[in-house]
Parts: C-alpha cells; sequence; structure tokens
C-alpha cells in the first residue's frame, strides 16, 4: 500500500511538474552584472616571469531569450577595465538555471572578441610592460545561485572567470645602450592569455 502511494504521489508530481512546463510562456529577459576580478598564474617573456597581480572590474548588459524554466540565450555587451588599459567585449551568452524554484543553483557561459577602449603608451614603472595591448577573444563563465526578489527579478552571486587573448609589449635592448628606454618605450610584443578569477554580481529582469 505505502509502495503504491509512493508512486502514485511521484507520478502527480511529474505531471504537475510537464503541466507548468507546458504553460510556459517564454520571453526576453535583461540582465546587468558587475565583476571584480584578480589575475592569477604567471606572464612569462623574454625570459622573465612576472605573477599576473592585474586586477579586473567588470561591467556587462545582457540581452536573451528565455526558452524555458532553464534555458536562456542571448548577445552580451560590456566594459572591462584594468588598471592602464580596457576592453569592450561582444559576444554570445548562454545560461543555465538548474531548477525551477524561487533559489536555484546556475551556470553561465559568455564569449566573444573584445575590442579595444583605450591603452596607456607608457609601460608599467615597476614591470616596464604594457599589458592588454590589443584586442582579442575572451571566455566568461561562472556558476553560483540565483535568488527572487520579487515578480520578475532575480539577483544572482557566482565565482567568476575571464580569460582575455591579448598582448604584452616590452622593451628588449638589442644594442647594449647605456640607457634604459625600458622605463619610457616598446619594443617586442607577445602574445598572451590572460586569466583572472572573482565574484560577479547580477540582476535579472523582464
Amino acid at each position: 500500500m505505502g509502495l503504491l502511494f509512493w508512486f502514485t504521489a511521484m507520478g502527480s508530481l511529474q505531471a504537475q511538474s510537464m503541466q507548468n512546463t507546458k504553460h510556459y510562456r517564454s520571453h526576453f529577459l535583461y540582465q546587468t552584472g558587475i565583476s571584480v576580478n584578480t589575475g592569477v598564474g604567471e606572464i612569462n617573456f623574454a625570459g622573465r616571469h612576472l605573477k599576473n597581480k592585474l586586477f579586473s572590474f567588470g561591467v556587462d548588459q545582457v540581452i536573451a531569450y528565455q526558452f524555458n524554466p532553464h534555458f536562456d540565450l542571448g548577445v552580451d555587451l560590456g566594459l572591462n577595465i584594468w588598471k592602464r588599459t580596457a576592453f569592450i567585449p561582444v559576444g554570445l551568452h548562454m545560461a543555465v538555471d538548474f531548477m525551477k524554484t524561487n533559489v536555484t543553483p546556475m551556470w553561465y557561459l559568455n564569449g566573444g572578441y573584445s575590442f579595444k577602449w583605450y591603452v596607456s603608451s607608457k609601460p608599467e614603472k615597476m614591470t616596464h610592460v604594457i599589458y592588454g595591448a590589443k584586442p582579442g577573444w575572451y571566455i566568461n563563465s561562472g556558476i553560483g545561485v540565483k535568488v527572487q526578489v520579487r515578480d520578475q527579478v532575480y539577483l544572482s552571486f557566482a565565482a567568476d572567470y575571464k580569460m582575455q587573448y591579448s598582448s604584452l609589449q616590452y622593451y628588449e635592448d638589442e644594442h647594449n645602450t647605456d640607457f634604459d628606454y625600458s622605463s619610457v618605450t616598446t619594443n617586442r610584443i607577445k602574445n598572451h592569455f590572460y586569466h583572472f578569477v572573482g565574484v560577479k554580481i547580477a540582476v535579472h529582469y523582464w
């Protein structure tokens, strides 16, 4: 008798879930986010090994289409600011909500191309290099939790990862001159993958 009750209850819950999904109305979804990240790993070039201590502050706006309670797909436009340079990332956005509840685990993935906004023409005082000197493709992903705060409004908190493909510029003295030009100019460029980890807070609304 108990086994029969269990199967009946499970069948009822499954039918209710299918009915809710069937009556779900897909819609456009908007997301505004702020992220704070710090560099990880090493930057190796010309026999030098520098710790990636770069700081990154980002804001982004997503316009997506929510196909069902668990999946949305759209486009992402943002601004990513480093100490002496900045990027404008433009790419595709995908996100998954694992549960159809007021509090749900979530995962997102953004990827595309970062255009340059500005870059300093002078090397860093301590390292004598210019970080992030050219545009390049990027990947941004994270996992966290999404919480409903009011009707059609959610807040999300996530552990965030960013990878930016760009370059670094530095000076290499070929002629053994007496003056150290590395503090004022560069004559070499090297492509590099910059990695960052941090946190992201976003508001989702429609």
